[in-house]
């Protein structure tokens, strides 16, 4: 899934950088929780092999584990956050349902590659 992550976050940061020149701030910024997750998995594949040394309990397949569920917890923090500045309840629930969905499922999928190698 590091290959996915790494495409992940280059698509939004593209879709950000081209909603930002656009002149629509407010939704390039709606768009930086989707990219907490992603990258969360990269810095993950990077860093718990050095984390793995620290711990004898904790393997580097649980640090990434813990990391991708601190960033869901984290992502759903800033999509909430975010969707309260939305004042209709319409695209407020679209918001919620899309961003908080697919990082849902993005953090499923990272969780399910990972959880067989444990």
């Amino acid at each position: 899934m590091l290959t996915e992550s790494v495409i992940l976050s280059l698509m939004v940061v593209v879709m950000w950088y081209f909603t930002l020149r656009s002149g629509r701030r407010g939704i390039a910024f709606a768009l930086l929780p989707l990219l907490v997750v992603p990258c969360a998995n990269v810095v993950a594949y990077a860093l718990a092999p050095r984390l793995d040394m620290l711990s004898d309990v904790l393997g580097a397949r649980h640090w990434q584990l813990l990391f991708v569920l601190g960033a869901l917890v984290v992502t759903m923090a800033l999509v909430g956050a975010i969707s309260r500045n939305i004042r209709r309840k319409g695209p407020r629930r679209a918001y919620l349902f899309v961003c908080g969905g697919f990082s849902l499922v993005f953090s499923f999928l990272i969780l399910v590659d990972v959880l067989p190698s444990l």
